[in-house]
């Protein structure tokens, strides 16, 4: 007879997804006082359900739906806060910098130092709207199609005109990472921007809330290995399984 009923399965999964965003079968047959055989279908039923995304030996949390810039900039504030703080200390002098539409680089949008001539190229119309009145920033927006939920031009002119910088520096927004696909987006053609904008770029970056580690995105567009620098919330097993042995910096806002 089994310990749990069904139901109290598929909420302590649930749960354990909410807050780990991956489980394996083997761990929770353990947890759970049953065969991974069972822990197999109530996955795949949660999955059927829209709940987790299967994967090999287990299940995965889908990356949190996008929203628009205005409305992911309400989710997780106080995090995004620090992990803008933090990232501060990689921008230097006379650096041409990249912002992505992005929430959190809104966030460090505003607190750029106006003390360092730098030169900041956007798709975002909010970042460069925030930028507008820093007189000692020189801002530049490329143009192409809005998207609203991405936040900004990631459309065909928009890459055309990416071709025109070499950045020093590029703070990519993203939606998800994983250790089986590293950074990945919602939106195809997000995914196609954000790969061109890192391969104009010296070094890249990405601000990552707690929230989008090891998770599942449908469209990877940067691998773990290829990034210069990871500001994250939590430095946890699954990222230091990866990173430990690759060249990418990770700058944790707490441990």
């Amino acid at each position: 007879m089994e310990k749990y009923s069904p139901e109290e399965r598929h909420q302590y999964i649930i749960e354990q997804l909410r807050t780990q965003n991956k489980v394996m079968a083997s761990d929770l047959a353990e947890c759970l006082g049953t065969t991974e055989a069972t822990i197999r279908r109530d996955l795949r039923h949660l999955a059927e359900q829209g709940f987790c995304k299967r994967i090999h030996g287990g299940a995965m949390s889908y990356a949190p739906p996008s929203g628009t810039q205005q409305e992911r900039l309400q989710r997780n504030s106080d995090e995004k806060q620090q992990l803008a703080t933090k990232a501060l200390s990689l921008i230097k002098e006379n650096q041409l910098i990249f912002l992505d539409a992005s929430s959190t680089n809104l966030i460090l949008a505003g607190m750029l130092p106006t003390d360092k001539q730098l030169t900041v190229v956007t798709n975002s119309p909010l970042i460069a709207l925030c930028l507008l009145e820093q007189k000692s920033i020189h801002t530049i927006q490329i143009g192409g199609e809005l998207d609203p939920m991405v936040g900004g031009a990631v459309d065909n002119v928009a890459i055309q005109s990416l071709k025109r910088f070499h950045f020093d520096l590029c703070f990519l927004g993203v939606c998800a990472w994983s250790s089986k696909d590293g950074f990945c987006a919602n939106h195809y053609q997000d995914a196609e921007f954000k790969q061109v904008v890192a391969s104009r770029s010296s070094e890249s970056v990405v601000l990552a809330t707690q929230d989008k580690i090891e998770i599942f995105g449908r469209y990877p567009f940067l691998a773990s290995a290829e990034l210069g620098y990871l500001v994250c919330s939590v430095y946890n097993a699954a990222l230091r399984a990866v990173f430990e042995d690759v060249p990418c910096r990770i700058i944790p806002t707490q441990y």
